[in-house]
């Protein structure tokens, strides 16, 4: 009897400072690029950044980005689509760079794709070809999920799907999303994970994993600055009690042109994922690179580009 009273006492002590130490939600910053913009979406707002060329363009690409990435994943992507003549649009996730962090967002990509489709639905036609509604969708890992889910609700606006390692066999343990669901338990993992994950030190080794080498400190910084955001730690953990039908069940039924880029050292999404979704992708077609990780587009970037621009430039007409 007297163990259990100590646990309880223990677990209500937790659970106070928990209450007093966890940061508040929300978001507090002011996106600190030229080209930021911020919009709402079914109350949930969305920081995102355009390019344009100096021509009209010639198609529009939206980029979404990874688990703890934002728009800064695409700085070397994004540069080069427009010097080619696309336009761009690059948009934090809801949790994630200088989006909202309000609690009980619905995370799933089915969620994530109705906010992206309403932001794109926004935006002038300035940014688009004459004419022309539909969307190069690039993704990177857990966006390759949400960019599937898009071309899954509106398969004629999608011009072509580019995954750069992208997940989307992957569904969160439904143990630990019900765990997540009880209040108390929430907040204290959040303050834990707050505290002792979202550091300097685990996201230097966190990318290190990712890149297949050691970041450099301007790597390290771009990634903790919007992690360190209040109220990460309570979306990473929303984000895994937001549940969806598995994106890839969709997979078969999209005739869309797909490009698949995987690095082939890549330890977080095996490149036999890429050759399972080459299978399953009716249109689909996988380059490797042989020395790149998780994250080609960063690492590699003119390998990553160069692929992408010769995919994009030998698609047929609309």
């Amino acid at each position: 009897m007297g163990t259990r009273l100590y646990f309880a006492v223990g677990l209500l002590v937790l659970a106070v400072a928990a209450l007093f130490l966890l940061p508040s939600q929300g978001f507090t910053d002011v996106p600190p690029f030229a080209n930021s913009q911020l919009t709402v979406t079914d109350g949930v707002m969305l920081h995102y950044r355009t390019w344009a060329p100096q021509e009209a363009p010639q198609g529009t690409v939206l980029m979404v980005h990874g688990l703890g990435g934002s728009t800064f994943s695409w700085r070397y992507a994004a540069p080069a689509l427009v010097e080619a003549g696309y336009a761009v649009v690059a948009v934090d996730l809801p949790g994630f760079g200088y989006s909202d962090r309000a609690r009980r967002i619905d995370h799933s990509q089915q969620a994530r794709a109705g906010y992206l489709w309403q932001l794109l639905d926004s935006l002038p036609q300035s940014l688009r070809p004459a004419d022309d509604e539909t969307w190069h969708l690039m993704g990177h890992s857990m966006g390759g999920g949400t960019i599937t889910a898009m071309a899954h609700q509106r398969p004629q606006q999608t011009a072509a799907l580019i995954y750069a390692a992208g997940a989307v066999y992957n569904q969160p343990p439904r143990a630990a999303a019900f765990l997540l669901r009880i209040p108390i338990l929430d907040r204290i993992i959040a303050q834990i994970f707050q505290t002792f994950f979202i550091t300097e030190r685990r996201i230097t080794s966190t990318l290190a994993s990712a890149y297949g080498r050691p970041p450099e400190p301007s790597e390290v910084a771009g990634y903790l600055t919007t992690l360190r955001t209040s109220g990460t730690a309570r979306s990473l953990l929303d984000i895994t009690t937001s549940q969806g039908p598995p994106v890839s069940d969709y997979l078969a039924n999209l005739q869309i042109p797909a490009l698949l880029l995987w690095g082939a050292a890549d330890t977080w999404v095996p490149v036999a994922q890429g050759e399972r979704m080459a299978a399953d992708l009716p249109q689909a077609v996988l380059e490797t690179h042989p020395e790149a990780a998780h994250c080609p587009m960063e690492t590699h970037p003119q390998w990553y580009n160069q692929q992408v621009l010769n995919f994009l430039n030998h698609l047929p007409s609309p």
